[in-house]
């Protein structure tokens, strides 16, 4: 069943509103949750949104317009060193269906094997159509005219704006394209964020060690809003986590196991979760 203010994602039931805005929580609180399409083994949440002191749990955003200035000059060096070689524009994304393809493949060429997600090709190019829902800006080489990253930006009210994917090829990151194309971002929406927009590029990873949350907090002054993050579970895995969760740092030893991956992050989520309720 669909409820509204929640979707499935990778068996959780998460809220479709943005976290600055708390979610109905009641179809939590009467079981309906478990009804939802996809049938979720948890539903995770978040409150206190930019609380102002640090907890366990945070999102990635921008709420000021980006001043290159401000920077370090080494970083300011690095930024313009990307914006010279590589333009960026919003697109079409029906115009360069095989050109994101492209990009997207090298993309997840550079992954870890065992988290390497496969792209099937048509599949991938009937979906671009319905790619309405975003802002495309593609990063192009100024010599070649490559497409070489793109980003998808979904605008969510009139005040929040989700960082959603960015791509690039790997041959190019050196040459700056990721700078490039994060500037280019910016720029976009400087006068969103002038104007009290956010910009979030997500919540604290929890399955994948990523570097590109801490790329963005020290080359353009993204910062965490630190949350209270809330998570409960269907009643038949409920009792299964709480006899899981003493042995959770001897599972962490076994965590090259696809299964047990998966179940340690639930665990350290778990792990926050509690910490936070017990400061409540």
């Amino acid at each position: 069943m669909d409820i509204k203010g929640w979707r499935y994602y990778n068996h959780a039931a998460i809220p479709t509103t943005p976290p600055h805005e708390e979610p109905d929580t009641a179809p939590v609180r009467d079981g309906r949750i478990w009804k939802l399409d996809g049938a979720p083994l948890l539903a995770r949440w978040t409150t206190d949104f930019d609380c102002g002191h640090e907890t366990g749990w945070w999102y990635v955003i921008k709420d000021t317009p980006f001043d290159l200035l401000s920077l370090k000059a080494k970083r300011r060096y690095e930024i313009n060193k990307g914006v010279k070689s590589y333009e960026t524009r919003v697109v079409d994304p029906c115009d360069y269906k095989e050109a994101l393809y492209e990009v997207q493949i090298a993309a997840f060429s550079a992954y870890p094997e065992k988290y390497r997600p496969t792209v099937e090709r048509e599949s991938f190019l009937d979906s671009v159509a319905g790619w309405t829902q975003y802002t495309i800006i593609g990063a192009f080489q100024r010599e070649t005219g490559e497409l070489s990253g793109y980003a998808l930006l979904q605008r969510v009210g009139d005040k929040y704006v989700d960082f959603s994917v960015l791509k690039t090829k790997p041959e190019h990151e050196k040459a700056g394209v990721n700078a490039a194309l994060v500037a280019g971002v910016l720029q976009h929406f400087d006068a969103f964020l002038a104007d009290g927009g956010i910009l979030c590029d997500g919540a604290r990873s929890i399955n994948h060690e990523t570097a590109f949350q801490d790329y963005l907090e020290k080359y353009f002054c993204f910062r965490k809003a630190y949350c209270r993050l809330h998570i409960d579970y269907k009643p038949k895995i409920r009792w299964l986590i709480g006899l899981l969760y003493p042995f959770r740092k001897l599972f962490i030893k076994l965590d090259g196991i696809g299964i047990i991956h998966q179940m340690n992050a639930i665990l350290k989520m778990e792990e926050i979760h509690r910490k936070e309720a017990s400061f409540k």
